[in-house]
């Protein structure tokens, strides 16, 4: 028998008002451990409240062994009607570092003016929370769900999803599904609730070169080699003037097609903003939008760079090493190897035998078509939720997208409705309750919505 959806609102709003100090407690109860996936920090405990709190609502749960940090797989149905949703969410947070520059203690989650303080809230602990909860509304309101519903949480995504993509590819029939769907960061700078469809991927390297075996005296400067120097060169030699000179960097790099153009027109114009939050105006040549290169250009970033003296006060020393930190944006159709090996070639052939170049991660780009024909369905719950938002057809940071549209094959959505400021990763990372709670609604009106009308083929 079809659920009546006639007083689908007034039954949400009253469990969203009735329930809101339940809601927000359970909530409060996994930022308190601590779950860093970079030191292993409370990492079991919190995969074990999750379980307990999943297995309280009705859903039958499986913990998976993944290494280093278990996978939460759940699920509720098994009707072959319905359309079937997999949500995505991560239960492993940053490290709180620096500790000095909190406000209130990152574990110990804080409310002031409405607003919770505390490592995770946002990235990704109240996601992951709002979408426990959307789907208790349902099972407590209707007894059933209009979809079959799967869960898949991991406990690594701070750290490259280090074996999930194992973990998928052995266990496809497990998680296929319909749809992909998921919320992990923030809103757009304008405010505005913003539905993605893929994100870019990363490569993380570190270039440490070596000119001699060791530091010197910097008296010595006029006959040794400085190796922060020759690090400079080489950097300079990968990239100038804005254009990466690793031969066969841009190949694969596609262009816009003009749907995605269209879309990135009604995109608000955010330059102002940038220029008043980092005091420089963008830089983006002449024959591009803000957004085209913002979100179909790869990028090359020096994120760190190491040699020599870097105490107080000073030290004549002549380096005898030097490190780099380089993180490459990729977009779609790129992937990590291509571009790890093209880099490693130019290298060699620009003659330099004493640069050990290490991969320290990588996360293969992502993006479901913009004709995809859940997009109009996810454009609706977050227009009922939310009123007005964006589509971004391709976000400019990176998340494990690929795991859902390369290995599963399956096209994949997310609703960023955190806060614009909520300071994922950094100290004081906040999230507002009323976010939080219309988090809840949006994904109670996706699953409603998807069970209404979700009667198309994924692409």
């Amino acid at each position: 028998m079809a659920i009546k959806y006639n007083d689908f609102n007034s039954k949400l709003e009253n469990y969203l008002v009735t329930q809101k100090e339940r809601l927000v407690s359970d909530w409060l109860d996994i930022v308190r451990i601590p779950s860093i996936s970079s030191t292993g920090d409370g990492v079991s405990l919190c995969c074990d409240t999750i379980v307990e709190k999943m297995r309280s609502i009705g859903l039958d749960v499986t913990v998976y062994p993944v290494k280093p940090y278990p996978a939460i797989f759940a699920k509720y149905g098994d009707d072959p009607k319905k359309k079937t949703v997999l949500i995505y969410a991560h239960y492993d947070v940053q490290p709180a570092d620096p500790i000095d520059e909190w406000k209130t203690p990152p574990f110990e989650p804080t409310i002031i003016d409405g607003i919770v303080y505390g490592r995770g809230t946002s990235d990704n602990k109240g996601p992951l929370m709002a979408h426990l909860k959307a789907t208790e509304f349902w099972l407590k309101n209707y007894g059933e769900l209009p979809v079959n519903i799967k869960f898949i949480f991991e406990g690594c995504e701070e750290n490259s999803s280090l074996g999930l993509p194992e973990f998928l590819n052995d266990n496809r029939e497990l998680l296929q599904a319909d749809l992909v769907y998921f919320s992990d960061g923030p809103r757009h700078e304008s405010g505005l609730p913003t539905v993605a469809l893929g994100a870019k991927g990363m490569l993380y390297l570190e270039l440490t070169l070596e000119s001699s075996k060791r530091d010197a005296h910097s008296m010595y400067a006029p006959i040794l080699p400085n190796a922060a120097w020759e690090l400079i060169e080489l950097l300079y030699k990968l990239k100038n003037n804005g254009e990466v000179k690793i031969p066969g960097f841009y190949d694969n790099v596609q262009e816009i097609s003009e749907l995605e153009s269209e879309f990135m027109r009604k995109l608000p114009n955010v330059v102002d903003e940038i220029i008043e939050t980092f005091g420089v105006e963008p830089v983006i040549p002449p024959e591009k939008t803000y957004y085209e290169q913002l979100l179909n250009m790869p990028t090359f970033n020096i994120s760190g760079f190491t040699s020599g003296y870097t105490g107080e006060g000073g030290k004549t020393v002549l380096p005898s090493t030097a490190t780099a930190k380089i993180d490459i944006r990729l977009v779609a159709n790129q992937s990590c190897d291509e571009i790890y090996e093209k880099l490693v070639n130019y290298i060699e052939e620009l003659g330099y035998d004493n640069v050990e170049i290490v991969k320290k991660g990588g996360v293969e780009p992502s993006k479901t078509p913009i004709e995809t024909k859940y997009l109009p369905l996810i454009e609706k719950a977050t227009r009922e939720t939310f009123g007005e938002y964006i589509v971004y057809p391709c976000r400019p940071s990176t998340a494990p997208d690929y795991l859902w549209t390369n290995i599963l094959g399956l096209p994949a959505i997310q609703v960023r409705w955190c806060d614009a400021d909520s300071g994922n990763h950094a100290p004081n990372e906040k999230l507002a309750i009323d976010t939080y709670i219309k988090g809840i609604e949006c994904t109670s009106r996706v699953i409603r919505i998807i069970g209404e009308e979700g009667l198309c083929t994924p692409l």
